[in-house]
């Protein structure tokens, strides 16, 4: 089973970067990622594909920033687990993330390691994601 994750980010070469660094995976068959540039994006890939197991959603973005985002899956029906990346990382936003559905939070510049580690450790305790059922 292949884990699906949705990332959500408005800087372009991010895209490059996970696809790069997750190549291995990506060609295994563990996981497929779909990326969305904003919250607004996020929430139309969600309505539209309910085989989403896992949520990275930067907090800074254009129309609808991350935090609204975490609000709007909270108060929805969807059911993915989510990961808060950001530049920021000031309590404030590590506890409203917190407060709002995250289940862990990524600081800016991304080390893919420890990226890496927080989705499997999010997809090994979710019981909607895929991925724990594979390993990696």
């Amino acid at each position: 089973m292949t884990a699906r994750i949705l990332v959500v980010d408005d800087e372009p070469d991010l895209e490059t970067l996970i696809q790069q660094k997750f190549r291995h995976q990506i060609r295994d068959g563990k996981v497929s990622f779909l990326f969305a540039r904003d919250g607004v994006e996020a929430l139309a890939a969600l309505k539209t594909d309910n085989g989403i197991d896992l949520v990275v959603t930067d907090i800074n973005m254009p129309r609808m920033d991350g935090l609204t985002l975490l609000q709007k899956l909270q108060e929805g029906e969807e059911t993915a687990s989510t990961i808060v990346v950001s530049a920021y990382g000031d309590m404030k936003n590590i506890r409203t993330a917190m407060n709002r559905g995250a289940f862990d939070f990524v600081t800016k510049p991304i080390d893919f390691l420890d990226f890496e580690t927080t989705i499997t450790k999010t997809c090994g305790i979710s019981k909607s994601c895929a991925m724990h059922s594979v390993g990696w």
